[in-house]
């Protein structure tokens, strides 16, 4: 692989993912590179406005308009993003609730689609972002239906925090989780992430009947939420979802 080529798109996947912005000396030192060698790819993505400069930071550096243009770009592109956009949209509304679409990136969950409802009142989340696998219910749910030895490879990197009193922060509390998950056949975030999200997920599979990804419905918690008539409705959804790839959602 030429070595310009892999520098400049580690860089690039280096600033997508400081949620904050990056300055030239931090990517610099990230990279392990001169300065100056980092100067050039910057600049040189800079002008090509792949990145930009922080709004009130010109030291620091974000994605610009042309790197979301590819993104959605590929995201429009995908089969399971199509479909999901012909099922979601109906729960959200129906359910008042905010619908998501994610898949596993390391110990992430990548989120591909967004669709808020109507009267939804909690809409966290940008398509492009990620959240850690073990405090969202699109990313354990995911890891629920891996096979075991995946699921301890992945769990191992976790760096476990406590986003609120209620983040799982063990890997054999997390574990059981998993297991319970995958006997229920569905995830819940219980303002694991924040002190007021409360969301249901569950898997979306393909043709051999692996998981691929995860569908859920988001909103505030509230103590009196029932989760048998939600669940069925995302489970049907992700059957049908799943169908596109021949597979049928068990």
């Amino acid at each position: 692989m030429n070595r310009t080529v892999e520098r400049t798109l580690a860089i690039l996947e280096l600033i997508a993912n400081s949620e904050n912005g990056i300055t030239l000396q931090e990517i610099a030192q990230a990279m392990d590179m001169a300065k100056s060698s980092a100067f050039v790819v910057v600049h040189s993505l800079l002008e090509l406005q792949y990145i930009k400069t922080v709004e009130n930071n010109d030291k620091k550096y974000c994605l610009d308009i042309r790197t979301f243009s590819l993104g959605m770009k590929y995201v429009s592109d995908l089969t399971l993003i199509k479909q999901c956009g012909s099922y979601l949209p109906a729960l959200a509304e129906k359910y008042n609730k905010t619908a998501f679409v994610g898949v596993l990136n390391g110990t992430q969950v990548v989120y591909l689609y967004k669709y808020v409802g109507r009267n939804a009142r909690l809409a966290t989340c940008a398509i492009g972002s990620s959240k850690p696998v073990y405090a969202t219910s699109l990313g354990k749910v995911i890891l629920a239906y891996l096979p075991r030895e995946e699921q301890l490879s992945i769990i191992d990197k976790i760096k476990f925090v406590p986003f609120t009193p209620y983040t799982t922060v063990s890997k054999d509390d997390l574990l059981k989780e998993l297991d319970s998950i995958r006997q229920k056949g569905y995830a819940t975030e219980n303002r694991e992430l924040g002190e007021f999200t409360f969301c249901y997920g569950v898997p979306v599979f393909d043709h051999k009947g692996n998981v691929i990804a995860s569908i859920s419905l988001s909103d505030i918690a509230l103590s009196d939420q029932d989760a048998s008539e939600i669940v069925a409705d995302l489970k049907a959804a992700a059957s049908e979802i799943s169908k596109t790839a021949d597979y049928t959602l068990r």
